[in-house]
């Protein structure tokens, strides 16, 4: 496994992947509205920079897959020295605590809202005491924008941001260490589910049991690549995927986290920790099974929201 710096979570590949199940769960007149949403998106032309000569349903079916990692794409583009993202976004001052942080206001926005890809629910094994999630998160924006996308009456500037935001942040709320937050006596404050825990995956330096999971779909960056690899993932259970409720899928994100991430080869300290290979495929086994139940919750949403 190719592991890189953890900068997204499930990082692109993974985040395509969701993208494109939900893209071919569209109902006609809903994958209509959304191409048009999508092209309205200041990102637009990065997203189909090379497509030309491709047929319209496959520049659009790109488009929207690659959409899916803008908001991890302006975390790292935040003083305008890559080209994923034609805008500048800034950190400086952006914080949990700005009074601009759970703000809903479309494409003007410039913020990076790092704080938006997470909502920690708190657990100890050990009887340390915890500190609950902030009240601005994924959670909270999910709501949010999901809201704003039904809403009738909203622009379609703040329609297509939400949008765009929404592929990424479903896809945040499947991956267990962003549903969570450990505290034990060795890591009091909270580990910011699993950045500061650290594991050795085979021969390579340790990295931290966060960056692992991130990385577990791969770290491709093609869309196609991430359509053709969403098609051969098992299908997700068609039962679970009608729960429509994002405070259920942290929920069961974060006890898959407790199950899986914090296994048996996980202490309760910083590590390094040695995965085993029984861990390696458990995890791998459940980050497909939790991108093919993103991307069918992804899709429902939309369909819903833009009936």
């Amino acid at each position: 496994m190719g592991l890189m710096s953890p900068a997204m979570a499930w990082w692109d590949m993974g985040h395509m992947e969701v993208a494109a199940i939900a893209y071919g769960r569209l109902k006609p007149a809903t994958k209509t509205k959304v191409d048009a949403l999508i092209k309205l998106h200041p990102a637009y032309g990065m997203w189909t920079k090379g497509l030309q000569g491709l047929p319209d349903d496959e520049i659009s079916q790109q488009a929207f897959v690659r959409a899916a990692t803008w908001a991890d794409d302006i975390k790292t583009d935040l003083n305008c020295k890559s080209l994923h993202t034609p805008d500048c976004y800034k950190s400086e001052g952006d914080d949990v605590g700005n009074p601009d942080a759970g703000q809903n206001i479309g494409t003007s926005d410039h913020l990076a809202h790092a704080y938006w890809h997470f909502y920690d629910i708190p657990f100890s094994p050990d009887g340390t005491p915890t500190v609950p999630s902030p009240p601005v998160n994924a959670l909270s924006e999910i709501k949010l924008l999901t809201t704003a996308l039904a809403d009738t009456t909203a622009t379609d500037d703040l329609k297509c941001y939400d949008l765009v935001w929404l592929l990424h942040l479903v896809g945040d709320a499947h991956q267990p260490l962003h549903a969570v937050g450990r505290f034990t006596k060795l890591i009091d404050k909270g580990d910011r589910g699993g950045n500061d825990e650290m594991v050795n995956v085979g021969e390579i330096a340790p990295i931290k049991l966060h960056a692992f999971w991130d990385s577990l779909l791969g770290d491709s960056a093609s869309p196609g690549a991430a359509i053709a690899a969403a098609s051969l993932l098992p299908p997700a259970d068609p039962i679970l995927a009608t729960r429509s409720d994002p405070e259920s899928w942290f929920q069961e994100s974060a006890a898959l986290a407790q199950t899986y991430a914090y296994g048996s080869v996980i202490g309760n300290g910083p590590g390094p920790y040695q995965l085993s290979l029984d861990y390696e495929k458990a995890a791998k086994s459940l980050a497909q099974s939790q991108v093919a139940l993103a991307g069918m919750r992804l899709g429902n949403l939309i369909n819903a929201a833009l009936h």
